[in-house]
């Protein structure tokens, strides 16, 4: 009896959609860090997915993006998905564990001025303090996030993760902890 409930339930969850693919553009990242973020979302049934986001001119949270003159960094996030609402396919209020593998450098640069008062003087002179540091590693964690479906085909999805980057990292430049956030604009088909 019990399989045939079990059975009978994931026949409804794989009841065939019509769209099962959606194509993604991270706004907020592309705004506040410079990162090109794109993301592939395929929908599995019973309200699931998985998520793939690709960032290019990756950075390491948003450390130092104020005095970033070049980054090679590349990253690749894997998450799976779950959506809370009964009303809603593949949209309203999610969660998802996720993994995400970063390499690359980041070069920043930054001006600062030494100001000394020698008697009646003002002696300043000014440095150009750069720096170039590795993001590369391997992190593990979580994120929440709202999506809303515009005429079933368009989405706008406001998300924030926190992450652990396990393995060596340049600790003098970056913590093990990151926090990101996204304000996505996608295309579903």
């Amino acid at each position: 009896m019990l399989l045939t409930v079990g059975v009978s339930n994931a026949q409804d969850a794989d009841v065939p959609m019509a769209i099962k693919n959606e194509v993604s553009v991270n706004l907020l990242d592309l705004v506040a860090a410079g990162t090109l973020d794109v993301g592939y979302e395929r929908f599995l049934g019973g309200n699931q997915s998985l998520s793939l986001d690709v960032s290019f001119f990756d950075t390491f949270g948003y450390y130092d993006v104020g005095y970033i003159d070049k980054s090679t960094g590349v990253s690749a996030r894997l998450a799976y998905n779950l959506y809370f609402s009964k009303r809603k396919e593949y949209g309203g209020f999610y969660f998802y564990p996720m993994v995400k593998y970063r390499t690359g450098k980041v070069s920043t640069s930054e001006d600062y001025y030494d100001v000394q008062y020698v008697g009646n003087d003002v002696i300043s002179e000014q440095y150009d303090f750069k720096q170039k540091y590795s993001i590369e590693g391997f992190a593990a964690g979580f994120g929440v996030g709202n999506k809303w479906v515009l005429k079933d085909k368009f989405t706008l999805d406001i998300t924030a993760n926190l992450s652990r980057t396990l393995g060596s990292f340049d600790s003098y430049y970056i913590d093990s902890v990151e926090f990101r956030a996204g304000v996505s604009f996608a295309y579903r088909f």
